[in-house]
């Protein structure tokens, strides 16, 4: 890949007995170390990172900041602060790497929308974004919950349609209000995690008129991350599958 290139969406999970996982998980990872991602990473020819807060560590994002520390400014941050989190400690965080914030309505445990929407001027003043783990078929004024954050927003895993419940269409209603509002600029999507939408094998080839319809819809407003390590999956996930999905996506290598 081009020595540009970003993966917008992973995660690192630590040891238990030094980050513990929070009570009330929806799943418990294994290990999955700022090394490996690293390494991964190179083995790719991806040069930067983003590391998203997991719903297994709740509001406790020691395990992100610290790998965000070591990792020597190749990485930033999405985290998941504390409702009652200050001003002062957003721009700690700001400081270690953090861009972002994460509501995720899918996972148990997350922030919501509401406490995420009262931070909207520390985190204009710091220029950070909103990222959604959200389900848009549930959500049936998607541009009004957009909206409210007043800040750029990005939305996560193309919208998070369920497999086998919600139609992959690019023409269903569901998703054509997400593509509508990424050709308006109003947020962008991530072109993640394709094994969560489908039912297939790779390359996920359901997912494939979705993935292309958002790229057409605007070329600024998609993001792509690996997703990795690919946690709360059956079976295993091949990462080289996603290098292949998004070329086939694309079209083009560029």
């Amino acid at each position: 890949m081009s020595v540009r290139a970003c993966d917008s969406h992973a995660h690192v999970i630590g040891d238990p007995a030094v980050f513990p996982f929070r009570d009330g998980r929806g799943y418990t990872p294994s290990p999955a170390s700022l090394e490996a991602y690293l390494a991964m990473l190179d083995r790719y020819g991806v040069a930067q990172g983003v590391l998203v807060q997991p719903s297994v560590y709740g509001y406790d994002n020691r395990c992100l900041l610290d790998a965000l520390d070591r990792a020597s400014g190749r990485l930033s941050g999405i985290v998941v602060p504390s409702p009652d989190a200050s001003s002062r400690d957003f721009e700690e965080m700001h400081k270690r790497g953090v861009r972002g914030v994460r509501s995720n309505l899918i996972n148990p445990g997350g922030l919501r929308p509401d406490v995420v929407a009262g931070w909207q001027s520390v985190m204009r003043d710091l220029g950070w974004r909103v990222e959604l783990h959200i389900a848009t078929e549930e959500i049936p004024d998607l541009a009004g919950f957009v909206a409210q954050f007043g800040v750029p927003v990005v939305i996560d895993h193309m919208g998070r349609p369920t497999p086998g419940r919600t139609s992959l269409s690019p023409v269903s209603p569901a998703l054509r209000q997400l593509i509508d509002l990424v050709r308006a600029g109003a947020c962008r999507v991530k072109l993640s995690a394709p094994y969560r939408l489908s039912n297939q094998a790779p390359p996920w080839h359901d997912v494939t008129p979705l993935a292309r319809a958002l790229i057409a819809a605007n070329p600024q407003g998609w993001l792509w991350g690996t997703d990795w390590p690919h946690v709360d999956t059956a079976p295993p996930v091949d990462t080289s599958d996603l290098f292949k999905a998004l070329e086939a996506w694309c079209g083009t290598e560029d």
